[in-house]
């Protein structure tokens, strides 16, 4: 089954319901929109409400078929997963446009530096600050910025909007203030007759000053990470390791031993290292 026809079933017989109550979800639909997703509110949770849907009753299926074959199998445990995997996939659905956000931001302001210094190489040569977005949807400077030049140059050439309104739309939808005040400056010069390639020359000095301090800042929190890690992935889970061994030896009870450095062994250390490796790769620039 396609997507276009799961997004069609789910928009027809889910969206209805979701209809009345759009009004709600403000927040979100700012979200989206920050993130780039070219979805309406009604459409995005229509399918992700179907998909729900389908794996709860899915898991349902098959948890009821196992709990046939084998007896022992714990009913509660037929009825809650699948509720567990409803919930998660309604999690998943507030919380992905917010990642999306993130990692829209850092994808803006990681090629913002070299867009602002080919935009001041196109400035110099006298071509008009449309042109100059129009020939950004060509380079290969950033993926985030290349669709977002797409967009203003669509809603110059296709909808008729000029220069100003294009780029003020195009701020609003932004994740990032930085690139948001860029385009701003733009606007700012253009309507008050100022030089476009001063303002884009000094933007591009600055931005690519920020970068540049931006990166030692994680190179700093990276030393402190890398000792993060070795407290938390390698000493202390030794310790507490031989720990256990003694108490063990010494006459404790060797089966809560035993559970305890798997817990250790299979959650805890797993956990605590993974938690290092999300925050290293939050906290790292784009390149």
């Amino acid at each position: 089954m396609s997507s276009k026809i799961i997004e069609s079933i789910a928009y027809s017989y889910i969206g209805r319901f979701i209809e009345p109550y759009l009004a709600e979800f403000d927040g979100l639909k700012l979200s989206l929109r920050k993130a780039g997703v070219d979805k309406s509110v009604r459409m995005y949770l229509s399918v992700r409400i179907f998909w729900a849907i389908i794996l709860s009753i899915v898991s349902l299926v098959v948890l009821i078929a196992v709990k046939i074959v084998v007896a022992e199998l714990s009913v509660i445990l037929v009825i809650v997963l699948p509720i567990l995997v409803l919930i998660s996939m309604f999690v998943f659905t507030w919380v992905y446009p917010s990642y999306l956000v993130g990692d829209r931001k850092r994808k803006l302001e990681a090629a913002l530096p070299t867009t602002a210094g080919y935009m001041t190489a196109m400035a110099s040569a006298g071509v008009t600050p449309d042109r100059i977005f129009l020939s950004l949807t060509k380079e290969k400077i950033g993926e985030a910025i290349v669709k977002d030049a797409r967009k203003i140059s669509r809603d110059i050439q296709v909808f008729g909007y000029d220069i100003v309104h294009a780029l003020g739309e195009a701020s609003l939808r932004s994740p990032s203030a930085k690139y948001s005040s860029f385009l701003e400056g733009i606007v700012g010069t253009f309507t008050s007759g100022g030089e476009l390639q001063r303002y884009l020359e000094v933007s591009s000095e600055t931005l690519m000053n920020d970068k540049v301090q931006s990166e030692k800042n994680f190179i700093d929190t990276l030393g402190i990470m890398a000792e993060l890690f070795m407290v938390m992935g390698v000493v202390a889970p030794i310790f507490f390791i031989v720990i256990l061994a003694m108490m063990s030896m010494l006459g404790g009870s060797a089966g809560n031993a035993n559970l305890l450095m798997a817990v250790m062994v299979y959650i805890i250390i797993p956990v605590s290292e993974l938690v290092i490796i999300v925050l290293i790769d939050a906290q790292q620039p784009e390149m």
